[in-house]
């Protein structure tokens, strides 16, 4: 029996969302051509895959056996860490204009291992997934090869309640 391997990418933001590295960027960079969405192209890699909006993004949770993950993107089965920069907004204190603090853009520098896009196959089993939508992983079979939408909780019980407005 050969091994899986579980792992979750969201394409909003490299580094944080999703790995550095240039295979995610080409799978994952053109908003309008996602390569995990190509259902033709998951069933030549004998990939299972769901994919599901979340906000204004794409995530992704991926069933490959471990052969594939070795040859397309090996660094996901190493606990080695990389940096990644966000820009984020804070206010600068010492600056007020007509009362108000003026907003600077600050880098931000954070640390993530390749590792954290994994899941174990107890995971799986258990539901645990701590990807937003709370999208579960396929299970590994020749009748799941391919690219399937799932259609995730993401909006959950807000959009039930506005409905009701």
């Amino acid at each position: 029996m050969q091994e899986i391997i579980y792992f979750s990418v969201n394409n909003w933001f490299s580094g944080r969302d999703y790995p550095p590295l240039e295979c995610f960027h080409k799978w994952l960079g053109d908003d309008l051509n996602q390569t995990f969405m190509d259902d033709k192209w998951a069933k030549e890699n004998k990939l299972c895959i769901y994919y599901g909006t979340v906000d204004m993004s794409w995530n992704y949770t991926v069933a490959a056996p471990i052969s594939w993950v070795e040859k397309n993107c090996p660094e996901l089965l190493y606990d080695e860490e990389y940096t990644y920069t966000t820009r984020i907004s804070v206010p600068r204190k010492k600056f007020w204009l007509f009362g108000k603090s003026i907003w600077v853009w600050q880098d931000k520098i954070e640390r993530k291992k390749y590792s954290d896009f994994v899941y174990t196959a107890q995971d799986v089993e258990e539901g645990i997934c701590d990807d937003v939508g709370n999208m579960p992983f396929p299970e590994y079979k020749e009748e799941n090869f391919g690219s399937h939408y799932y259609e995730t909780d993401y909006w959950g019980e807000d959009e039930e309640e506005d409905d009701e407005e």
